[in-house]
């Protein structure tokens, strides 16, 4: 719980403190954005990867991943580890037994708002400076450059990734300039299913009702 919660930090601070995002004039930003604009909802398989520095090969860990537009979020990973974005609350730990956030939380909220401009294909509104476009594969790459430190350690760069077929979002990483990396990748989308409210329901520990 205390690492999810260690990572999850990282990565709201990572986001909060870079500059608005420059260099964003790529053609496919738009194409992106437009054709997520038709995206209601995406479920799928998903796994988070992380390589941290002192370790001598990264881990996998894997869920189920759920997202509807606009603001709901959900991942579940096998062992129970939970995150979920429930339009302004936000909460993590296990499955049944979430730890929420509140709104009102600097972090959180970046968070919450980058996932979602992700998810929803808005890149140029994303922070940092767009370093390069790769439209050679079968996935248009975004190489985004940050700039920050939270005590020692600084996240350099982000990868977003965005799969042609359909132009939604295939996966998110984040570079430390240790080598240290932490990707999430989504796998077998499916597009405008319907996705049970439950599926995003905040479920508070009694050691933390409102």
């Amino acid at each position: 719980m205390k690492r999810f919660l260690t990572i999850a930090t990282a990565l709201f601070c990572s986001l909060s403190a870079m500059a608005q995002l420059q260099n964003a004039n790529d053609a496919s930003l738009n194409e992106i954005a437009k054709a997520n604009e038709k995206v209601t909802t995406i479920q799928c398989d998903f796994s988070r990867t992380q390589k941290m520095e002192g370790m001598t090969k990264a881990s996998t860990s894997d869920g189920k991943f759920c997202y509807t537009k606009p603001k709901q979020l959900s991942m579940v990973y096998n062992d129970g580890e939970t995150f979920v974005i429930n339009n302004d609350q936000v909460a993590v730990g296990k499955t049944g037994k979430t730890r929420n956030l509140k709104a009102t939380n600097k972090h959180v909220e970046d968070l919450a708002t980058t996932l979602l401009a992700c998810m929803s294909g808005k890149v140029n509104t994303l922070e940092g400076t767009l370093k390069k476009t790769d439209n050679s594969g079968k996935q248009i790459v975004y190489t985004i450059a940050v700039d920050y430190k939270m005590g020692r350690s600084k996240v350099k760069e982000l990868e977003l990734k965005y799969d042609k077929s359909d132009l939604t979002l295939a996966s998110l990483k984040l570079t430390e300039d240790d080598g240290s990396f932490t990707t999430y990748e989504l796998k077998t989308k499916t597009i405008n299913k319907d996705i049970p409210a439950e599926t995003y329901a905040i479920k508070k520990n009694k050691k933390n009702q409102e």
